[in-house]
């Protein structure tokens, strides 16, 4: 476990910076809010699903940040196989009604 340490203090301000800098500055937004979060679809496989920030920001508690279906959140999978495993324990997922889906043209 401490064999990772260094990554995590090398790799945490990276990918905070990706995040905060590219999640709320490029990309497209799913939902009026009233921040400037955007989802930022291009960058999203660097981050594992935390690009997602336009997601995060409406749906803030909810384990799987992909909305639509081509947003995918590999984080959440990672989660579930963890929850499988008996590592962690993970509360049934809240599908998204028709209404709170956004369309492509939305």
């Amino acid at each position: 476990m401490w064999v990772l340490l260094p990554a995590h203090f090398i790799m945490g301000p990276i990918h905070g910076a990706i995040v905060n800098w590219c999640g709320h500055r490029y990309g497209y937004r799913n939902f009026d809010s009233d921040d400037v979060s955007r989802n930022t679809l291009v960058f999203d496989f660097l981050t594992l699903g935390e690009l997602f920030q336009n997601n995060h920001h409406k749906f803030a508690m909810r384990p799987n940040f992909g909305v639509r279906r081509f947003e995918i959140d590999p984080t959440y999978h990672v989660m579930r196989v963890f929850s499988w495993l008996g590592m962690i324990e993970m509360k049934p997922l809240r599908e998204l009604t028709e209404d709170e889906v956004p369309t492509l043209a939305g």
